[in-house]
């Protein structure tokens, strides 16, 4: 695929009027391939939970685009990246037709993958939400806010879709990861660095402290009564 025909497809006849430039197509891709990170473990949950096609889809396209919906209404990007273009809704859709029916296949891989993966995409999600609020000229208090519910908003409304307490409001250290790469982006734009690179530096921030969590058995403490 050129650029020109990824620019095509992932443009968005926007009505803004603030002159906020369409997005550099680095941070398109990585976008994307975000979004189907994150379309692919929200359609295997969905397949674990017994629900249909049609359910598996659902789930599927909100868990990959949830987070950067709410990203662009705060930002007031009309209308959302996810809904004014072609990519972001047929990536979510190509990641939930491949949890649908190749679930078997995944299954064997993922037990492994499924950790790592979603590191990635809470990483890739936390520096790219914080980019573009920086880029919307909000404080830096606010586009580190931004990147932390860019990442974890999918795996909220994926969660409660499937059943399940949201794993952020219990003991799950994804939003404490996702905000430490945020500010990570934030402090290191701020300091004069390339978009590219701080996006790339609290990203990695955001996987180091995931994975390190997940296999040292990190937890946050729980308030009980």
């Amino acid at each position: 695929m050129t650029a020109a025909t990824l620019r095509s497809l992932t443009t968005t006849h926007s009505d803004d009027h603030d002159g906020a430039a369409d997005p550099p197509l680095w941070l398109v891709g990585l976008d994307l391939a975000s979004v189907l990170l994150f379309a692919v473990e929200g359609g295997l949950m969905a397949v674990s939970a017994g629900f249909a096609l049609v359910g598996i889809l659902a789930v599927a396209f909100l868990s990959a685009l949830g987070g950067g919906l709410i990203r662009d209404l705060l930002v007031q990007r009309h209308p959302p990246a996810a809904l004014g273009s072609v990519a972001y809704p047929a990536v979510a859709l190509a990641g939930g037709l491949l949890a649908a029916f190749g679930h078997d296949a995944l299954a064997v891989l993922m037990p492994g993958m499924r950790m790592p993966l979603d590191a990635a995409g809470l990483g890739m999600m936390c520096g790219i939400g914080a980019v573009v609020a920086l880029g919307r000229h909000m404080s830096s208090l606010g586009a580190i806010l931004l990147g932390t519910i860019s990442a974890v908003g999918g795996g909220v409304i994926r969660d409660i879709m499937t059943g399940d307490v949201p794993m952020v409001m219990r003991h799950d250290t994804a939003a404490v990861a996702a905000a430490a790469g945020a500010a990570v982006t934030v402090v290191t734009m701020r300091l004069g660095v390339r978009s590219q690179v701080a996006a790339v530096l609290g990203a990695t921030t955001c996987v180091g402290l995931s994975l390190a969590a997940t296999y040292l058995g990190w937890r946050l403490p729980g308030l009980t009564a």
